[in-house]
């Protein structure tokens, strides 16, 4: 009786061995990795994810892509058995004109389904990152010198590097009061300050033609130097209207007298007449 009873618990351990060593290795169906976004900002490719797997550990996360007139598809450089839910591809040579297909998967001792990423171009996905600023102080101006955003050999804004315009919010850094300039170019100066005081300002590029606005650079902070001589005219300009000569020119403050010399060059023909 006793062995009878032993044969059959035998059988029984034979029969559900598998179900057990399956468990314990965390062998049940993993779930496609879900609410995937890719975020790219001027030349950097970041993907991220949800997981479906909290309560299965030591997953990996791998991602593949595919281009036009491509049948198969390629393992994603920089997206190969991540352990965290965010990827940089921004390693990978791509058009960013062209549409590409993405997939993810979650990986352990067996894989999941994979989850397709609707299709997208990079250009029309990409957007502004701030650009570069660079200050100069003076005693009653600010000069801003501008780079472009993106890398110097970057290809997201390679055709469009002349095309960005500029705008740009300054402030009295003891008063807060914002005043917004818009359109300014890679090179602007700011008149009209106060000389020796602390001025803050932040500046972002646009590219009108493709509906694309960026985002504001970090905040700079300079102090005006001290007081100083009177900066010269600007924008000299001579117009001619029969023969009365009519000179015109910009300046940054008001209520200012100005003194006027003129130099006159020999003409051409006395120039090229021989000398006696």
């Amino acid at each position: 009786m006793m062995v009878a009873l032993l044969g059959a618990t035998t059988l029984v351990l034979v029969a559900v061995a598998p179900w057990v060593l399956s468990a314990a290795a965390g062998g049940k169906n993993l779930k496609s990795p879900q609410k995937v976004e890719v975020d790219i900002i001027d030349d950097n490719f970041i993907l991220r994810w949800n997981r479906s797997n909290e309560s299965v550990g030591n997953v990996t996360f791998s991602f593949d892509y595919q281009k036009p007139g491509m049948d198969n598809w390629i393992k994603l450089s920089g997206c190969q058995n991540i352990t965290s839910t965010k990827c940089n591809f921004s390693s990978l040579k791509l058009n960013v004109y062209e549409e590409i297909k993405l997939r993810i998967r979650a990986e352990k001792e067996n894989t999941s389904s994979w989850y397709e990423v609707d299709s997208f171009t990079p250009f029309r996905k990409a957007q502004i990152g701030p650009p570069e600023v660079h200050l100069e102080a003076e005693d009653k101006a600010i000069v801003i010198h501008i780079s472009p955003p993106g890398t110097k050999d970057g290809v997201m804004w390679a055709l469009d590097g002349l095309s960005f315009t500029y705008s740009l919010v300054i402030w009295k850094n003891s008063s807060g009061v914002e005043e917004r300039i818009e359109n300014i170019y890679s090179r602007h100066k700011i008149y009209k300050l106060s000389p020796e005081t602390t001025y803050c300002l932040k500046v972002k590029a646009a590219l009108l033609t493709s509906w694309k606005i960026g985002v504001y650079s970090p905040v700079r902070c300079i102090k005006t130097t001290v007081e100083n001589e009177l900066p010269p005219p600007e924008n000299i300009e001579v117009s001619v209207q029969n023969q009365n000569y009519v000179l015109k020119w910009d300046y940054a403050y008001a209520n200012m007298t100005f003194q006027v010399q003129w130099l006159q060059r020999p003409r051409r023909e006395d120039r090229l007449s021989p000398r006696v």
